[in-house]
């Protein structure tokens, strides 16, 4: 039997869970007075992303069984080795977690870590919230992904809505990411991002908290809250990626509306050659930059989000 079978009704606490051999994960659950549906919460699956540990921290500060239909299982730290060692990647086989789902339990560590995620939470779950952030490297206006259309009838872009925060994202459907893989499992899944740049902030925490919450109230398993219709901006698009490494120079910052053909960086080489110029491919907003001011090639360099038409 799962563990998470074995949860009586009325359950707040911590559970230690091995994993893996090498992976031990730390998941605050709660259920309430039935078993079901179950709402999933992932940080942490890059290890230098702060804004979603701390605001399951927060979370499990708060949520109570008392008036909660289903179970909400949060972990804070799914990549507990990148998280210790500072890094977005596993440092024991470079790997990143979060194109590797849904794993294979007989391959190396980050292979073998996805799998027990997956198959061991993100198959039981019915709503999957993976936060994320800029980590050390990027940075990001707060936004919710989503996938599919925005449409009132796209359970997913609903989700993203009701989470609160006024910028959503059409995700890429990008192979190997949480929230894409549960997705096309036929699971309600968002993701987030906030910030970065190796900080945390404080809003970062309290929105991505409060957007739990919401969520968790627009699903059923806590009762409604009235509240007023945050307006909402939607937009598509995807990374510009670095074909060449040098010194990665910024010409805009996250939430800045461009022009198409607007000059948004640069990268040099070491007499101070430009190397590849970024502009943008439409009229948008910056959603995300590189913070560091070294880049390689083929890593992220700017993400401009062209508007999106979308159901009122």
């Amino acid at each position: 039997m799962h563990w998470l079978d074995e949860l009586p009704v009325g359950f707040r606490g911590w559970h230690s869970w091995q994993a893996t051999a090498d992976a031990q994960i730390e998941v605050f659950c709660c259920r309430g007075y039935s078993a079901g549906p179950l709402a999933l919460i992932t940080a942490g699956v890059h290890g230098d992303e702060y804004e979603g540990p701390a605001a399951v921290f927060s979370l499990a500060q708060i949520l109570s069984p008392d008036h909660l239909q289903g179970t909400v299982v949060a972990v804070p730290v799914a990549n507990p080795a990148a998280f210790v060692a500072g890094t977005r990647l596993h440092p024991a086989d470079g790997q990143n977690l979060a194109r590797t789902f849904p794993g294979n339990a007989h391959g190396g560590p980050t292979e073998r870590l996805a799998a027990a995620i997956f198959e061991g939470l993100a198959v039981r779950a019915d709503y999957v919230i993976d936060l994320h952030s800029g980590g050390v490297e990027y940075a990001f206006l707060p936004v919710t992904g989503f996938y599919g259309m925005p449409k009132n009838d796209n359970s997913s872009f609903n989700a993203a809505r009701a989470f609160g925060l006024p910028a959503l994202w059409q995700l890429p459907p990008t192979n190997g990411v949480l929230s894409h893989e549960a997705w096309r499992l036929g699971k309600v899944a968002i993701g987030a991002e906030y910030r970065g740049a190796g900080q945390l902030s404080p809003d970062g925490v309290r929105d991505y908290r409060n957007g739990i919450l919401a969520c968790l109230a627009h699903w059923g398993l806590l009762p409604a809250t009235l509240k007023p219709p945050t307006p909402i901006s939607v937009f598509e698009g995807d990374w510009q990626l670095a074909s060449s490494s040098g010194i990665f120079t910024a010409q805009c910052r996250p939430g800045d509306t461009v022009k198409e053909g607007a000059a948004l960086a640069a990268t040099l080489g070491t007499r101070g050659e430009v190397l590849q110029e970024f502009v943008s491919s439409c009229d948008g907003v910056v959603l995300g930059l590189r913070s560091k001011a070294y880049i390689r090639c083929e890593n992220w360099a700017v993400l401009v989000g062209k508007p999106m038409d979308a159901d009122a």
